[in-house]
């Protein structure tokens, strides 16, 4: 979360304070202060489509901004921090605001706690199981949970494969299986072809974390706009709160 505080320096405030009087001044520094903001909430949204490879909408529509107000002028730019599902925002993005290591998602966290994959492991997606977004459907992630026996382990979803006939009609658990094919350690999943059966990598199990670096650099960002653009906001509330007391 940032948090943009529009307090300005001391001949700049003696000014407003000339100019308005302190009855105007709280309305000028949160009005100052949540027009940077919206600032930075632009500049941060133009550098992720900009850097992110094909970002979600849901990516894309993550970052909120809370005005400022009289008693506090402090506003405040954040990514969404909960969603009605999946992982929020604002765990999901810190690599690539932060950069650094990636910790284990909640996938590799079931697969874990099962004893399918060692806790030093990360689970690396194949190309071929991605989306056009570049991520492997939440369905699809959900499916080998459940064949794997692993899904109650996320979230308290309940919805593991079993012997029932509708159960088996899904066949996630004939689907997936985890295991070591011609050297190569991950989640498989078995395939019927022309030629008879055969297995493919959903994903490969690496002894590495991911690391990645800052690709949005949120802090810096804001940082450069607030100043390039404080003086400018700090005029313009100075005008409208003259406006509104005329008015």
């Amino acid at each position: 979360m940032l948090s943009i505080d529009a307090m300005p320096d001391v001949e700049s405030l003696s000014r407003a304070l000339r100019t308005v009087g302190d009855k105007q001044l709280p309305f000028v520094l949160a009005l100052t202060a949540t027009r940077l903001a919206q600032r930075v909430q632009k500049g941060t949204l133009r550098a992720m489509r900009q850097r992110l490879d094909r970002p979600t909408s849901t990516t894309m529509n993550s970052l909120y901004v809370k005005p400022a107000k009289k008693g506090n002028p402090v506003a405040r730019s954040f990514f969404k921090d909960a969603w009605t599902s999946g992982v929020p925002a604002d765990k999901y993005l810190q690599q690539v605001v932060r950069g650094g290591a990636r910790p284990h998602k909640r996938f590799e966290k079931a697969l874990i706690s099962k004893g399918l994959m060692k806790s030093s492991q990360y689970a690396i997606p194949v190309a071929s199981a991605m989306n056009q977004f570049g991520n492997v459907p939440r369905g699809t992630v959900m499916k080998i949970l459940s064949g794997l026996g692993a899904a109650e382990s996320v979230g308290g979803y309940k919805s593991n494969a079993t012997g029932s006939k509708r159960s088996k009609r899904k066949g996630n658990a004939q689907r997936y299986f985890v295991g070591d094919v011609d050297g190569t350690e991950g989640v498989w999943e078995r395939k019927k072809t022309a030629f008879g059966d055969a297995v493919r990598p959903v994903f490969v199990f690496s002894d590495g974390a991911p690391r990645y670096r800052a690709m949005v650099p949120i802090f810096k960002i804001a940082d450069n706009i607030v100043q390039a653009n404080y003086m400018r906001e700090f005029t313009g509330a100075l005008d409208q709160a003259l406006a509104t007391a005329r008015g």
